[in-house]
């Protein structure tokens, strides 16, 4: 449900410079979303967590355990 702001009580000069703040605020939006990938094989969405710039840690699946494991010490 959209929500509904009473602007009338607001002059041409503070409309403008609330435009102008939402127009900004929607590209920085639309600029995080770059990072996000689009819809999977299986359906799923979501960031692409192998990008560097993305701040998260991943968890290895239990295929990467199993492959890379006892490289790193890990017994099967």
């Amino acid at each position: 449900m959209a929500t509904t702001f009473d602007l009338s009580d607001m002059s041409e000069q503070e409309l403008t410079a609330l435009i102008d703040e939402a127009t900004s605020l929607r590209q920085t939006l639309r600029d995080s979303r770059e990072h996000e990938r689009a819809t999977a094989a299986d359906g799923s969405k979501g960031q692409d967590v192998h990008d560097p710039d993305h701040g998260v840690i991943t968890t290895p699946t239990p295929r990467e355990v199993k492959e890379e494991g006892p490289a790193h010490g890990v017994r099967r």
